[in-house]
């Protein structure tokens, strides 16, 4: 029944993923962390190496083409989620326990970010079966992200209140244990996958080497480069407006934490739906056209929100936050999309594919954010859909020019 739905066991990963990396790491982490050191500055420290962990990406993806270990760095990925949370939970105000957990999570969340679509899209499938299943591993992580949020407020609320009241400690617990079930769900179904992801990638990595040399230099020169500069600019406008969300509509439009918060949980509902169709289409269309449709719809709605502010806080909440859901569905069918554009367009193995786009992402959100704090202080909050629709504008343009290329080189 799971396999027609397009569905595998080690999707488990995925789940796990979309609960912890959306809810638990955002939400439990900085809290917590404040709430034992009672320094900010230690928070964004702490918040700022999980995201630079993605840097190790590239490194173990080629490590998992080199050895064909892909099976065994998914499953790194969802051990280091619950080694960091034993850690935290066991970190009290001890700085560099903190860091150390920090450096897992990022670990994790490399990992699995690198190698659960690397599954699919390296699988060998064809276009129809791909498309499914890239919709619903991208599905399984947003109902995970669904579920860790009713999860979390549950564990945290008081028993008063009709909530568990676990302090912080308990909940890292929680956290393991579903890390762990995650891991050995994993550990028993994802065999047989990583395999044909090996031999693929064997595959790969040779004709790399009678073709180009396996020459990286040379690879990031081609489109597959091209195509990673388009996601790097993507990325810098989610950064920039994700990253001061609730601060730019509060400043700009006068909508209050909360229903910006019911906005967020609107979005991830009708993900559900978008990516459906975003996978009909990419099983009719493939991945590229799709990937550009879904950069056009984020660069009108930043422009529209642009053109929204102008009219102050007057307007009616649900318009702007309305042209910000629009942008979450369009990168939401560009994350389920790239991954697949990336390996059609790469000449190595999947791993070592999916981490460079891995890589191109970490960057490019740490840069966001920074660019993002900068422009709103310097500028004002309203000039941050200008820089998103600006970098997403030279995001499509970029793309669409590589599939111009490509079309008029085959």
């Amino acid at each position: 029944m799971l396999k027609k739905l397009g569905i595998e066991g080690w999707f488990a990963a995925h789940f796990a993923y979309g609960i912890i990396q959306m809810i638990f790491i955002p939400i439990l982490v900085p809290v917590f962390v404040l709430a034992q050191t009672k320094d900010a500055a230690v928070v964004g420290i702490v918040m700022g190496i999980i995201g630079f962990s993605g840097l190790s990406a590239p490194i173990l993806g080629g490590l998992a083409d080199k050895f064909k270990a892909h099976r065994w760095v998914q499953l790194i990925g969802v051990a280091s989620y619950a080694l960091a949370a034993v850690i935290f939970s066991m970190s009290g105000t001890t700085v560099a326990l903190h860091i150390l957990g920090a450096i897992f999570l990022g670990v994790g969340s490399a990992s699995l970010l690198m190698m659960n679509p690397a599954f699919v899209v390296a699988g060998g499938y064809s276009q129809d079966e791909e498309a499914l299943k890239l919709t619903r591993l991208n599905q399984i992580a947003i109902v995970g992200a669904l579920v860790g949020g009713f999860l979390l407020s549950w564990l945290s609320t008081s028993a008063d209140d009709g909530g568990l009241g676990l302090s912080h400690q308990q909940q890292f617990y929680v956290m393991a244990l579903i890390a762990i079930a995650s891991l050995l769900i994993t550990a028993l179904t994802n065999k047989e996958a990583a395999e044909r992801v090996a031999s693929g990638g064997a595959d790969e990595q040779s004709e790399a080497e009678e073709d180009e040399g396996g020459n990286i230099g040379e690879l990031l020169m081609s489109r597959f480069g091209l195509f990673l500069l388009a996601v790097f600019f993507i990325t810098i406008g989610q950064g920039v407006i994700t990253g001061q969300f609730p601060n730019y509509m509060g400043d700009v439009f006068g909508i209050d934490v909360a229903l910006s918060s019911s906005a967020l949980s609107v979005s991830a509902a009708v993900s559900l739906i978008v990516l459906v169709l975003a996978g009909n289409w990419m099983a009719k269309l493939g991945p590229a056209p799709v990937f550009v449709g879904a950069l056009i719809a984020s660069v009108a709605s930043m422009v529209a929100l642009v053109l929204v502010a102008m009219g102050g806080p007057a307007i009616l909440a649900y318009v702007p936050l309305g042209l910000y859901v629009i942008y979450l569905q369009g990168i939401a069918v560009c994350d389920m999309s790239q991954p697949s554009v990336a390996d059609k367009n790469s000449s190595v193995g999947a791993g070592l594919t999916q981490g460079l786009l891995m890589f191109s992402i970490a960057i490019a959100y740490a840069v966001g954010n920074v660019v993002g704090g900068f422009s709103a202080k310097e500028f004002g909050f309203e000039s941050l859909a200008v820089v998103v629709a600006i970098v997403s504008g030279l995001s499509a343009l970029i793309a669409f020019i590589s599939l111009i290329g490509k079309k008029q080189s085959s």
